[in-house]
């Protein structure tokens, strides 16, 4: 039975890192790129994306 479970997990674990390796992952330096804010349309909406001074993200609609 403990087998069984140890094998789910690795199994588990598997599919959690593959769906990670299909993720887009964008450094925020370049989507900043010396500016503090920037501004991000999605659909018929605008969000603004805010870096913070203590280096947080803040997004608005």
């Amino acid at each position: 039975m403990y087998h069984s479970y140890m094998h789910l997990q690795t199994s588990n674990n598997s599919a959690h890192s593959a769906a990670n390796d299909l993720r887009k992952s964008i450094n925020s330096d370049a989507l900043f790129t010396g500016n503090n804010e920037i501004v991000i349309q999605h659909r018929e909406q605008q969000y603004r994306l805010r870096l913070t001074r203590t280096g947080k993200l803040i997004l608005t609609k």
